[in-house]
């Protein structure tokens, strides 16, 4: 990980930072608000940490990223699948993602040009950048966060993201002591921030 000019502790205390908001919404919160604030306050405590060692915020479209100095490296934050931080098995993200990851994705592996991904790839190729998921799972079960930092190289015909061409498992980390949040009741709702809203006119 010091290779990509990046501490473990960092993106930990991120998924901390997400994890806490996750845990403080209650059963009055909108169902798809507890996903989404969990990803945006991670994204923000990023940030927050890596901008003073000379990395940038980046935000394309609705694809918010955090890059560094040298613009060669880009970490994008998403919600995974209870594989996620598991070395013997393959996660995926949870939701589906947009063009600009799946431009992103094909720069990582400099493969097929599909034309409907074709701005956003021309885009990141323009740039020379690789990009890379933060990926992060709360399981409630054995009550630990994990994460991974993942090269993506794939995404099924439906938008998520499940190939990896190197993955850096973090270590879990568990909802201990009492300090611990109380867990709210449900799923995490939609963790996509690449959302697509589409308006008709009232007939």
């Amino acid at each position: 990980m010091t290779e990509l000019g990046l501490d473990e502790d960092i993106l930990i205390q991120s998924a901390k930072a997400g994890f806490a908001e996750w845990a403080s919404c209650t059963a009055n919160h909108p169902p798809a608000f507890r996903g989404f604030v969990a990803w945006g306050e991670t994204v923000r405590a990023l940030r927050d940490r890596l901008t003073p060692n000379k990395w940038r915020r980046l935000n394309e479209s609705n694809l918010a990223l955090v890059v560094n100095q040298d613009g060669t490296i880009a970490i994008s934050v998403a919600t995974g699948t209870e594989q996620t931080g598991k070395p013997d098995v393959i996660p995926q993200t949870s939701s589906p993602k947009g063009t600009k990851t799946a431009g992103a994705v094909q720069v990582n592996v400099q493969g097929i040009l599909f034309p409907e991904w074709a701005k956003a790839l021309e885009e990141s190729l323009a740039k020379g950048r690789a990009t890379w998921i933060f990926l992060i799972y709360r399981d409630k079960e054995t009550r630990e966060i994990r994460c991974e930092l993942s090269r993506p190289i794939s995404m099924t015909a439906d938008g998520y993201v499940n190939g990896w061409s190197e993955r850096i498992i973090l270590k879990p980390t568990p909802f201990d002591g009492p300090e611990s949040l109380p867990l709210p009741e449900g799923g995490d709702g939609p963790q996509s921030p690449e959302i697509v809203v589409e308006i008709k006119r009232r007939a």
